[in-house]
């Protein structure tokens, strides 16, 4: 991990190094502008220390244009993240790693696709880049009664338990405010999520705990060691198909 020396690091001479992805953006009037860094922070960790892996410190800024209109976010444009990843992907690809998680906590990173696809088909079998985005795992937090709300989209019921599990000193539960637009999400390319919620909110935050907010984090770290090891596996399993390894 990133607090090993590089002499450890070398010792344990891990094959996956874990990329953790935020953002710093607002998530309403209750949380604070660091919640999606926090909980990719947190996951990382966990998903680490299941796997053995290199963990790299979580990116603190990412792509946010969606959530325009009020201070405290920042963001780069989507081809300066694209070619950030790509230089610090092909790095840890140039020091031996041959597998690269990347963790993504933000669902707002819409060139995160086409990044680990055209990853993959330059450089598999040498190097396999796995996307695991954690929003993903709503769904099935929800059906496993994780979750009182299928809701979430942005400072909901599972964002803001996380937060309170990890960092319960930032959050205003005094200020939370339940809010779920009428637009379906694929809206955020036609205007900020303020023109869909006042309040910068989709979800149900007042449903969220502490309680919850750790059951969120266990599970979805089990989530993501599985799914992570599923696309590896798919990589792995690939044979030439005549002049392509992709």
């Amino acid at each position: 991990m990133y607090w090993n020396t590089a002499d450890e690091i070398m010792e344990k001479n891990p094959d996956l190094a874990i990329i953790p992805v935020g953002s710093i953006e607002q998530h309403g009037p209750h949380l604070p502008v660091m919640t999606d860094w926090a909980v990719a922070t947190e996951l990382g960790k966990r998903v680490a220390q299941k796997t053995g892996a290199f963990l790299l410190p979580t990116l603190p800024v990412s792509t946010c244009r969606e959530h325009m209109g009020k201070k405290g976010a920042v963001w780069m444009e989507p081809t300066t993240f694209y070619q950030m990843m790509t230089d610090i992907i092909l790095s840890l690809k140039t020091q031996g790693f041959k597998k690269v998680a990347i963790l993504q906590c933000h669902g707002g990173i819409f060139v995160m696709t086409p990044l680990v696809r055209d990853l993959n088909a330059k450089h598999n079998p040498d190097l396999m880049v796995a996307l695991i985005d954690s929003c993903v795992f709503f769904q099935t937090l929800y059906q496993e009664g994780i979750l009182e709300t299928n809701t979430e989209l942005h400072a909901g019921e599972t964002e803001t338990s996380m937060i309170l599990a990890v960092a319960p000193e930032t959050v205003h539960m005094d200020r939370a405010v339940d809010f779920v637009p009428k637009v379906p999400r694929p809206y955020l390319s036609y205007g900020s999520i303020f023109r869909a919620s006042p309040t910068g909110v989709w979800g149900e935050p007042s449903k969220a705990s502490a309680e919850k907010g750790e059951q969120i984090f266990a599970r979805s770290a089990e989530l993501a060691v599985e799914e992570m090891n599923k696309a590896f596996s798919y990589m792995e399993a690939k044979e030439k198909f005549n002049y392509s390894d992709f």
